[in-house]
């Protein structure tokens, strides 16, 4: 499932289709650690139009998320 998707209560599938899922990175997110999730194609191209800032600026409810369960996001490099 798509974490952003899932984080704003939406279903990923109605809204892509039959295309998978992508494994993003984040990398301003966490101090010396790398922020990794699943993201659906639609907003995978969001986050490269965007940028990571105004994309978890726009998506408010992912962000407090991410913030919220490091533990579950986070990987050290």
């Amino acid at each position: 499932m798509c974490d952003v998707c899932e984080a704003e209560g939406v279903d990923w599938r109605f809204k892509n289709g039959n295309r998978g899922l992508q494994k993003v990175f984040l990398y301003k997110v966490y101090v010396g650690q790398v922020a990794t999730f699943n993201i659906c194609h639609i907003h995978g191209i969001e986050l490269f139009r965007k940028g990571e800032a105004k994309f978890l600026q726009s998506h408010l409810a992912f962000a407090r998320k991410v913030a919220t369960e490091k533990s579950h996001f986070s990987v050290r490099l």
